[in-house]
């Protein structure tokens, strides 16, 4: 019996973490993105230790839910491999959604900063590439940069946004070749990124974000 998929669009609740509060005296809006078998406590989590009156942290879950670790405790991805596109365009979508709700009409002189860790950077590569939003700075943290799409068109909208590499000297998830391969990337799209390594594996030393962010939001 031929066998028929089909995808269908249903409505999906989803985790989305906020901290601070969003009024006239907010200088930055951080929208934060976890990796891989994490949740948006993770990133909520990592940033906080900001002011609450210059900072509003916004921490989207992914839609793709688990159960993986010892404790069985629920976890998330942004992305499988199985009906790869169909996910890319739902949480594009999501992500287009909670921009509209937080972002969209904030004065202009507020600055909106993407941070991603592992999984989560590939997932703000994908959703600038789809939508080009408004934002300042990109802190990508010990992640990937999605070989499979150009970024050639996106030249005029990051001609203005810093954007800052981060990844530890043993992350076994950015070796020497990982890196080589990302900087071919990054070459090809005439990206401009700026790269630091710091003393450690796939994690985000609270140290060390803390003296980025700090030297970011100076900038």
């Amino acid at each position: 019996m031929k066998r028929n998929i089909q995808n269908f669009e249903v409505n999906k609740s989803a985790k989305v973490i906020t901290l601070g509060q969003l009024s006239k005296k907010t200088k930055f809006i951080w929208i934060a993105f976890h990796g891989y078998g994490q949740q948006a406590d993770y990133m909520a989590d990592k940033l906080s230790d900001l002011n609450e009156k210059d900072h509003f942290i916004i921490c989207p879950e992914g839609l793709n839910k688990f159960y993986w670790h010892k404790n069985n405790e629920p976890v998330a991805c942004w992305m499988t491999r199985d009906n790869r596109y169909a996910e890319i365009s739902n949480f594009v979508a999501y992500l287009d959604h909670i921009y509209n709700i937080y972002c969209s009409h904030v004065h202009r002189d507020v600055r909106i900063i993407l941070f991603g860790f592992s999984q989560g950077c590939a997932t703000i590569w994908r959703w600038i590439h789809a939508s080009q939003p408004k934002v300042d700075a990109i802190l990508h943290w010990a992640g990937w940069i999605p070989e499979d799409i150009s970024y050639l068109h996106l030249r005029d909208y990051l001609k203005d946004v810093r954007i800052i590499l981060k990844y530890g000297t043993e992350d076994q998830f950015m070796n020497s070749s990982m890196i080589s391969e990302m900087d071919s990337i990054i070459e090809k799209n005439e990206l401009t990124i700026e790269r630091h390594q710091f003393e450690g594996n796939h994690q985000i030393p609270r140290p060390i974000l803390k003296q980025t962010i700090k030297e970011l939001i100076k900038a």
